[in-house]
This record gives structure tokens, sequence and C-alpha cells, in this order.
């Protein structure tokens, strides 16, 4: 019977290949010689029957159809590769975990406690993908996500970790034309912040402070809450955040809480993943130490 599909040997040949741009560099990466590599394309692009690499001086370039073909296989190569390491390790108690992640709660939140979480558990590697937009699904090969919003993701068991609790953010820098915020009210005539993912965080900081009409403020809208934070820091206006997004600007007194008590809203980061993900030994300890770390920071409201 005739195969439909390449060999593997033909298609690391080629990506190795499309990565490096230079078959010498792709036969270094792969600990085989020139030769070897130069007869995988060869055989690859017969069996395809269209050539996938042009030579262009110094190395190779990938054709319009190699350009699209890498793209759709490069994936699938991954994919191998992190379940065969998964695979391998699970005996261990350790493996590789593919996480996606919002990239404010990576670089503001995650990424500063992950030396802790290596220490503890040391024979789990971490690969992060990249983020999923609100109506993706999580792709074959990323094990989890965590994600910003209200809970609500067909088909997935969703974990809270942190992030409801919002608090009124102000540069500590002198402001220029408003006057100092010291009471609720006085955010009035200040230019408000947004985030586009929590439209109506303003509205019920301003109710529930005894602010009228404050949430109708023009202000310039964020996609990312990095965003929102820069600019409170860079003195465009004052936010309202997360509060475990600027514990460290808060600490350093870069940011300050000028007036009012925190708001709980209905959203926040969840750990977001399928059901069979559960048993896999470097998952359950990434999931423990996450929501460990999200009570422990007051997140838990």
């Amino acid at each position: 019977m005739r195969r439909s599909c390449p060999t593997i040997q033909e298609l690391l040949a080629f990506d190795a290949v499309a990565r490096h741009g230079s078959i010498t560099l792709a036969a270094a990466s792969l600990c085989i010689t020139v030769s070897a590599v130069s007869k995988q394309i060869a055989g690859l692009e017969d069996f395809v029957g269209r050539a996938l690499l042009q030579r262009n001086g110094r190395g190779v370039d990938l054709t319009p159809l190699g350009r699209v073909y890498w793209e759709k296989v490069a994936g699938g190569l991954r994919t191998i590769e992190s379940a065969t390491f998964e695979a391998r390790s699970n005996d261990t108690g350790g493996g590789l975990l593919t996480l996606a992640c919002v990239p404010t709660f990576l670089t503001k939140f995650l990424i500063p406690r992950l030396p802790a979480f290596s220490e503890k558990s040391r024979q789990v590697t971490l690969s992060f993908s990249r983020h999923l937009e609100p109506a993706d699904g999580i792709p074959s090969g990323v094990d989890a996500a965590i994600r910003y919003g209200s809970d609500e993701w067909p088909g997935m068991v969703s974990d809270y970790i942190a992030g409801r609790e919002f608090v009124l953010i102000a540069s500590n820098a002198p402001t220029h034309g408003n006057r100092r915020i010291v009471a609720p009210e006085d955010i009035v005539g200040h230019t408000l912040l947004h985030h586009e993912g929590a439209p109506t965080a303003w509205r019920q900081w301003a109710a529930e402070h005894n602010v009228p009409d404050a949430h109708s403020t023009p202000g310039p809208r964020f996609a990312q809450y990095s965003a929102v934070i820069q600019a409170a820091l860079s003195g465009l206006g004052i936010g309202l955040v997360p509060r475990i997004l600027v514990l460290q600007e808060l600490a350093e007194g870069s940011l300050q809480i000028p007036c009012g008590r925190p708001v709980a809203v209905d959203q926040g980061h969840y750990l977001c993943y399928r059901a069979d993900r559960i048993g896999l030994p470097a998952f359950s300890a990434f999931r423990e130490w996450i929501l460990k770390e999200g009570r422990r920071t007051g997140g838990g409201i």
C-alpha cells in the first residue's frame, strides 16, 4: 500500500533547513551529514511533487509553497516532540507542560514567581505558547491556558486563580492641571484609563463610591492591562486594574492607591484546561502551585 505521508526523517530535515536557512546548519543541528539532509529533502520534494526550497547564494530559502507547507507541518512536529518528552518524563513525576497565558499576568504575576515553582518541581519543564483570544479553544499542543474573563469557557474546566479585586491606581509623580485625588469624588475631571475586557469596572467602582457619572468620562482604551499600568505610570490618567498586577509598583511606590476601597468584579484570571489533563503529574504540580499562589496573594475573593 502506497504511503500517504512523508517519513518523519524527511519532515525533520525539512523543518531544520527551514528554521536555519542552511543545509549545513540543519545537518549540524540534527547530528547527521549534509548529504543525508540533502537526500531527505530530495525525497520529500519528490514525494510532494513540487520544489520546497530554492538556493539564494549563501543558503536556501523556502519557496512560496514550501513556506505554506512548513507553517502547516511545523506545529505537528512540535506536538510530537512535546508528547514524546512528556511520555518519557511522566514516570519521574515531571514532563513538559505547555501553557498559553494572557501577557500581563505572565509578566507581572507568573514569571516573578516561577523560580519558586522551578525549585519545587525541578523535573517539570514549562513552555509558553502565544496567548489565546477570548473565542479560541485550547489547541491540541497546549495543556492549559491562563485566561482573563468571567469564567465562560464551554467544555473547559476552569479554576479561579486571582484578579477579581480591582484597585484605583495613579502615578506618584506630580500631576499637571488636575487636582490631587484624596477622595473618590476627586476623580471627576481626571482622565480615566479603560480596559476593553472590563467595560463596566469603572461604573461599578463609581457606584460603590457614590461618584455619579464618573464612568462616562472619556479616556483611552487598551487591550492589555500592561498598557493601562504603563499609561498610569506615565501620568496619562488614572487606572482601575486587578491588584495582583501592580503589587510590585505599589511596593516600590511608583504607583499609589490614592483613595477608595477595592471592588470585587465578576472577572478574573482562570486556569482553563481539558479534564484529561488533571492526571498528568506535571500539570497537577503546576495547578496545585498556581492556585495556592493565587490564594496567598489575596486573590481568593
